[in-house]
């Protein structure tokens, strides 16, 4: 049965611990495709520091040519408005796997910090019915499940994934361009000559 990935974010900019991730989750859950979906609008966020365009190419030059299962996915953007995951997840599992299982075949990516405010995502009961949550593990190995906010059967549709440890985030790349620090090893060579080129988040 083949298997599909869903990462979304705002990758606001994308950075190597993004491309960890994906590249972890679709080895270690045998994913035939991940799709990289950056949002249009995060829930609880009003606006991007870099445009919806820019985001979408950074995307590109991260994930593209990396590895033939990833694709990088504009629906969000080109939806508009506010983003929420179960909507993606839908349209997608319509499109690539309407014979098929769908819980069994679709897995949501994300963040360690992602299942402590799980509870809190959209219709997050329903995202859980039709995908399974792939979680990168924290470094510690820690599972905080006391902070999740799941039930016990919830908890039953998380898998955690073993990612090289990368301590990184996308507010941190932001705020050392803005400071000056050294930044261009949290990204790719493309995405930071781009960053550079356009004189992103330097304020």
């Amino acid at each position: 049965m083949p298997k599909f990935g869903l990462f979304g974010g705002s990758f606001d900019p994308p950075h190597i611990g993004h491309l960890r991730l994906a590249v972890a989750a679709a080895n270690d859950l045998g994913l035939e495709r991940v799709f990289i979906v950056p949002s249009g609008q995060s829930p609880g966020k009003h606006t991007s520091f870099a445009d919806d365009y820019d985001r979408l190419l950074m995307c590109q030059m991260t994930f593209g040519g990396v590895d033939d299962r990833f694709c990088v996915d504009d629906r969000e953007i080109r939806r508009g408005g506010v983003s929420y995951t179960i909507d993606t997840l839908q349209e997608l599992q319509e499109e690539y796997a309407s014979n098929m299982d769908a819980s069994k075949s679709w897995y949501i990516i994300a963040g360690a910090d992602c299942l402590e405010h799980f509870h809190s995502w959209h219709e997050y009961r329903k995202i859980l019915k039709l995908a399974t949550l792939a979680i990168a593990r924290r470094e510690q190995g820690g599972a905080p499940f006391k902070h999740a906010g799941l039930s016990p059967t919830e908890r039953g549709r998380v898998r955690f994934i073993d990612v090289e440890p990368t301590v990184v985030s996308s507010t941190e790349v932001r705020s050392a361009i803005l400071g000056g620090g050294a930044w261009t090893p949290l990204v790719t060579t493309a995405v930071a000559e781009f960053i550079q080129t356009q004189e992103l988040y330097a304020g």
